[in-house]
């Protein structure tokens, strides 16, 4: 397709383009003109372009998603617990802790700081010699 930006379409535009946006929408530039001269899609134009318009500002609003639980320094106790004693449970973590979280977030602190569980083998691997002495 000759018109599509590659790469350019999902990037966020800056502050200043923003800005570029702003000005030249208000000194009557088309959206396609100023999706051209920004390198941007006339969606992302048009999406500024009306947040302008709606709500007087091009600021860029906060992200989404749930208020985080802990601290850091609470994700650090979580950490050190884990690496002093590897067998304490979620559980014990969760009540030391002191802050009402769900397991999940305390796995997802472990598996961020590279701790993975250790399960025990329910057998020790044959090596090749015990191989060839069980074939015997």
């Amino acid at each position: 397709m000759p018109g599509k930006r590659a790469g350019k379409h999902f990037s966020q535009l800056r502050e200043f383009e923003r800005g570029l946006i702003i000005g030249m929408k208000t000194a009557g530039w088309s959206t396609r003109r100023v999706a051209c001269q920004v390198d941007r899609s006339e969606c992302a134009v048009r999406n500024c372009w009306e947040q302008w318009t709606r709500e007087g500002t091009h600021a860029r609003k906060t992200g989404s998603g749930a208020t985080r639980k802990t601290r850091r320094r609470e994700d650090r106790k979580i950490v050190r617990q884990a690496l002093v004693d590897p067998t304490v449970t979620l559980s014990t973590i969760q009540a030391d802790v002191g802050v009402a979280i769900v397991p999940q977030t305390i796995s997802r602190h472990l598996a961020e700081a590279n701790l993975k569980s250790k399960r025990p083998f329910r057998v020790l691997p044959l090596t090749p010699e015990h191989r060839q002495l069980r074939l015997q």
